[in-house]
Order: structure tokens, then C-alpha cells, then sequence
């Protein structure tokens, strides 16, 4: 990879970044500003990495926006499997699951907030160090998988890959709770 290669790539991103995201934002109304951003950036990391192996790039517009719509199905794909905290519970309008875990209005509803409470810190505690790490600090610490990147020096994709992993290796520990909890 030349370091033009490099240059042109760079600049392109510096001119064009908003208006890229601006383009996600407009294809979907399922992608929020935030995740416009993360996209264009795992793009402009992801064409770093190709370019030095497939050489220039002849069409880069062409090239970019083809990969921006790729990484857009790939975040519905990864989306759907995913269930955050923040999921509003089926039948149950404008609750999530977080504000189930904190309902308190009776006894045996605490009593079963305390259950659910503690079985998520169990499983929670069962994850892989790097796994849990990542969903603390995506579901309780409201960071962005942006910030983490920067803060942890680690790629977004590995972060997005750990935090679904996570979530998947919960979902297992917890189907036998209410459906509505874990998918």
C-alpha cells in the first residue's frame, strides 16, 4: 500500500464523511446518527486493510458506497439478533426489559425482579473477561462502541463481534425466563 493510496483514501473521508452519512441516513430509517458514523469508519478501516492487498482503487466513490451498503445489511443482519436491555417487551407498551428488571410496585414483583436481577448478574459473571467487558459498557455504561474503540485501541467490528457473542451466550444461560426477556 502507497502512501498516496493512503492519502487519497484519507482525504476522501475528510471531504466526504458527512455526506456518506448523510447517504445512511437516508437509504434506512432504521440507522440513527450514531451508527451512520460507526459504519463510515468501519469502512474507511476496512478499505485501509484491502487496499494494500487488492492495490488502488479505481472507482473509489463507487467503491465506498457499494461497501457502505454492505456494512448497512450487515448491522440489520447483526440488529436483529441481538436483544438489548433497551428492547421494549412484546404486549407491554413503552416497557423494556431494563425497566421490567426495576419494576417495584409489589412484593412478589420485586421478589422476581431480585430473581431476574440475580440470574443476569450470574450470567453476566460466566462471560469471557473481554465479552462481559464490552456488554457492561455498551448496556450499563451507555458507551458507544465508537468510544470503546478509541479507549480500548481495539477495532469496532471485534467489539460489535464480542458484544454478540455476549449477548448470545446470555440468551442461552436465560431462555428458560420469561419469553419475553431473552428471544
Amino acid at each position: 500500500m502507497s502512501q498516496d493510496d493512503i492519502n487519497h483514501l484519507y482525504t476522501f473521508f475528510m471531504k466526504e464523511g458527512q455526506k456518506l452519512q448523510k447517504y445512511l441516513l437516508r437509504k434506512s430509517s432504521r440507522i440513527n446518527e450514531m451508527d451512520a458514523e460507526d459504519i463510515v469508519d468501519e469502512v474507511m478501516l476496512q478499505l485501509l486493510s484491502v487496499i494494500g492487498m487488492r492495490g488502488p482503487i479505481k472507482n473509489l466513490p463507487a467503491y465506498v458506497y457499494r461497501a457502505l451498503q454492505n456494512r448497512m445489511i450487515d448491522t440489520f443482519r447483526q440488529n436483529e439478533r441481538i436483544t438489548s436491555l433497551s428492547t421494549p417487551l412484546s404486549g407491554e407498551e413503552g416497557l423494556t426489559i431494563l425497566d421490567q428488571l426495576k419494576d417495584k410496585q409489589d412484593v412478589s414483583s420485586e421478589l422476581e425482579n431480585k430473581l431476574l436481577v440475580k440470574r443476569l448478574t450470574e450470567a453476566i459473571d460466566q462471560l469471557e473477561p473481554k465479552q462481559r467487558a464490552v456488554y457492561i459498557a455498551t448496556e450499563f455504561d451507555d458507551k458507544t462502541f465508537k468510544e470503546l474503540s478509541e479507549e480500548w485501541n481495539e477495532p469496532i467490528g471485534t467489539l460489535l463481534s464480542r458484544k454478540s457473542r455476549a449477548v448470545k451466550t446470555l440468551q442461552t444461560h436465560l431462555k428458560d425466563l420469561d419469553p419475553r426477556i431473552v428471544d
